[in-house]
């Protein structure tokens, strides 16, 4: 929820950040400073506090709603933090069919690798693997799910959304550059690009795995080498079989490309 352009946690945390202290003064000028001052005593507490009576009934207002904005604020959260529960459950069934989307691309973007280092290939017929088909139900889970999410989940699936739709825009483009009609150029650098992304969307979609299963803290660390080599094993990649990829894996790495999420 917003208020105006103030988001209202954002609202609240302000409240509680001015208003703590100012009620912590209040009490002191009110209900500690009075005992010592002027003799001190009841009395002298008394006259303070109806000197000062219109002040006492303002800031009571502002203490009970500072309460009540906070309460209505911690329901909102485990409100929200249930439903975000209920649709982090259907994250594994997106999840894997992600996984078998990235398999086929995986497929795919070897056999044009294959034929772009073949000098005696043109690449001008149609490859044998075709297109993978972009699963449905991602899209709405996915979508629930960054409503629902901290920042930084949400940040994170955010980024899987981005790069998967780039990727699958280029698959695209990489068939029909292997057309007789084609002009367009196919090169090894580029493929080994490509490979290089769809690695990096299998090892983000994988450690999401034991995340929506509750098994595994969110963890949102930049990709490791690790993380890439478990995840071209998991496309069925043999690392050594495309030139220089794992070389040109380690040096995006130490580039920083493996956390753009937190860009």
């Amino acid at each position: 929820m917003r208020l105006g352009l103030i988001k209202a946690d954002s609202l609240i945390r302000i409240l509680n950040w001015v208003g703590t202290p100012a009620v912590g003064l209040y009490f002191f000028s009110m209900v500690i400073y009075p005992w010592f001052s002027g003799g001190g005593g009841w009395s002298n507490v008394q006259k303070v506090w109806m000197d000062w009576q219109a002040l006492n009934v303002g800031i009571l207002a502002f203490i009970s709603s500072l309460v009540a904005f906070n309460i209505s604020n911690h329901h909102a959260n485990q409100q929200r933090e249930r439903e975000f529960l209920a649709a982090r459950s259907f994250l594994p069934e997106a999840l894997s069919e992600l996984t078998s989307y990235f398999k086929q691309s995986a497929n795919l973007l070897t056999e044009a690798w294959n034929r772009a280092k073949d000098d005696s290939d043109r690449c001008k017929t149609p490859l044998e693997d075709p297109v993978p088909k972009l699963p449905e139900n991602y899209k709405e889970i996915f979508s629930r799910c960054i409503a629902l999410a901290e920042p930084e989940v949400a940040g994170y699936l955010s980024y899987v959304l981005m790069r998967l739709q780039v990727h699958h825009a280029r698959v695209v483009d990489l068939n029909e550059s292997f057309q007789p009609e084609s002009n367009m150029l196919i090169t090894k650098e580029n493929i080994r690009s490509y490979l290089y992304r769809l690695g990096e969307l299998q090892a983000l979609v994988g450690r999401l795995f034991n995340y929506s299963r509750g098994i595994e803290k969110f963890d949102d660390s930049p990709l490791s080498w690790d993380d890439f080599k478990n995840a071209y094993g998991n496309l069925d990649l043999w690392i050594e079989e495309i030139d220089d990829l794992k070389g040109f894996t380690k040096r995006a790495i130490v580039r920083g490309d493996n956390h753009g999420w937190k860009a």
